[in-house]
């Protein structure tokens, strides 16, 4: 019976997501992925432009599915004779109205927060200002959960724990959240072919690798051109110093490229998949390289000097 409940529970959860992602569809928005992980899930969603409808819309649909659940949960538990079914059904209807009502909460990240964020950017035209409020609100509701979660390990109500995990998980992507809105506003104004480096020193490729660190050991750089190929020193593990440099460098098709004309935002995306740079590409030539210091650089001197407050530390997270 444990089991089973934990399987449909999963299964629930995994129904919660697909919902947010088949409006998303409906509304010609791309979903990369859909990732369970320990408090949840999430849907990865490609734009990151949407209309406050559409975010909106997506939004609910997750909470409003699992009411769904939780109704035709409620339904079978109360009109089944089985004592098994009865056991499950009634597990199961409970957490799925827990999980709608809480994801309802209007604070950013959760669903709520989402369709918050989303009416108050329709309001103020100002998808910044209506991330911070949201994010603000997810803060203060995650700052209550932890709160709870120290009160019930002392007064031993049980579940305090898992209040505070909660709470502390919800507080760190709500400024995570926040931080990427601004970097996103900045690098968005900021065009690639104005922070691309062009001299990219070519290298042979029949030199052996051996060779390579003895002669460019000291170098600064670890950007390089082989063949029309791109070696990134930085990624390179332990192997044979025999080995040809063409051996190591990845041909342009096997890369993660960008255009000059492209935003430093999309490089920015890019850089951690690329080991820190991002080769940029024109007809089929790679005509410069975007480094994430000089991406970090440039974010560095906007906060400092263009206004933008209240960013966290950026931390690495998957995109």
């Amino acid at each position: 019976m444990g089991i089973l409940a934990a399987l449909l529970l999963f299964i629930s959860v995994l129904l919660h997501e697909l919902s947010h992602s088949l409006v998303a569809r409906m509304k010609k928005i791309n979903v990369e992925s859909i990732t369970l992980f320990f408090f949840g899930g999430v849907a990865g969603i490609e734009s990151e432009d949407l209309k406050p409808s559409s975010e909106f819309l997506m939004a609910v649909a997750g909470p409003l599915f699992s009411l769904v659940l939780a109704g035709i949960f409620y339904l079978i538990y109360i009109f089944d004779g089985n004592g098994v079914i009865t056991a499950i059904t009634f597990y199961l209807w409970q957490l799925n109205l827990i999980l709608a009502l809480f994801n309802l909460v209007p604070g950013f990240p959760l669903d709520g927060g989402r369709a918050f964020r989303a009416i108050l950017n329709a309001y103020y035209k100002d998808l910044k200002k209506a991330t911070r409020i949201a994010a603000a609100v997810g803060k203060i509701f995650a700052g209550i959960l932890v709160f709870l979660g120290v009160l019930g390990m002392f007064t031993t109500t049980g579940g305090g724990l898992w209040f505070v995990l909660i709470g502390g998980f919800l507080y760190f992507i709500a400024g995570v959240s926040y931080s990427q809105v601004v970097i996103k506003d900045i690098l968005d104004k900021v065009k690639v072919k104005t922070l691309m480096r062009k001299n990219i020193k070519v290298l042979n490729g029949e030199m052996r690798f051996k060779e390579f660190v003895n002669k460019l050991a000291n170098v600064e750089d670890n950007i390089f051109l082989v063949d029309g190929k791109l070696l990134n020193a930085a990624l390179v593990q332990s192997v044979d110093g025999n080995v040809k440099l063409n051996q190591l460098a990845v041909p342009i098709k096997n890369l993660k490229v960008i255009g000059s004309n492209d935003t430093a935002y999309k490089a920015f995306k890019l850089s951690g998949e690329s080991g820190g740079a991002v080769p940029v590409v024109e007809r089929g030539k790679i005509i410069g390289i975007v480094t994430e210091g000089v991406l970090m650089n440039r974010l560095a001197w906007e906060l400092k000097f263009s206004g933008h407050k209240g960013l966290h530390q950026h931390k690495k997270i998957k995109h």
